[in-house]
């Protein structure tokens, strides 16, 4: 029975393919979170500004848009911390 020769260009091209599909979903999810909460953060401002100066609304729908904006926010400046930190220890390993 013979083994045949391992072609490493083969091998390599899937991986490639793969971590740029995944690199691509990576981006489009980053991206859409950066949509979200910038939606919650246009939601706050409309809720305060209709609360403020045109006197519409309620006190209660205000605060609920600001604690929901400000959650959003927080997870996205959690998400950025943790990716910063991976990064940074990614660059000690190689150093």
């Amino acid at each position: 029975m013979a083994i045949d020769a391992i072609d490493s260009g083969r091998l390599n091209a899937p991986q490639t393919q793969r971590s740029e599909a995944g690199a691509g979903h990576f981006a489009q999810a980053l991206t859409q979170l950066l949509l979200d909460v910038n939606s919650d953060q246009l939601k706050a401002g409309q809720a305060m500004k209709r609360l403020v100066v045109d006197g519409e609304g309620s006190i209660h729908e205000a605060m609920i848009a600001m604690n929901t904006a400000e959650g959003s926010f927080r997870l996205l400046m959690e998400m950025r911390n943790r990716l910063v930190d991976g990064f940074n220890r990614l660059l000690q390993t190689r150093g």
